[in-house]
């Protein structure tokens, strides 16, 4: 899976956005807000394709998380993103 190159990561009032650019932004009016840790995943995995195992291997070396709460957490973010349409 990949980011789309559609989307653009802002700061926005201190707030990390994720904002559709040109087509994408017909079909999707609306902004994301990444937490920390989201924002942390799309600066170190936009613009290469990557699994879910890769992002809960980059969480649990990166953050004080066991494996199993990793891939869990992981596996939602991931899902939001494609059902937003933002990682196919």
């Amino acid at each position: 899976m990949h980011f789309k190159s559609s989307f653009e990561l802002r700061d926005i009032c201190g707030e990390q956005v994720l904002i559709a650019n040109g087509v994408e932004n017909i079909d999707f009016g609306a902004l994301v807000h990444l937490n920390s840790t989201a924002t942390d995943i799309y600066h170190n995995f936009v613009g290469k394709e990557f699994s879910a195992d890769e992002v809960v291997e980059y969480i649990t070396r990166e953050y004080d998380v066991d494996a199993a709460t990793a891939q869990k957490d992981v596996e939602t973010l991931l899902a939001q993103l494609i059902q937003n349409g933002i990682i196919e």
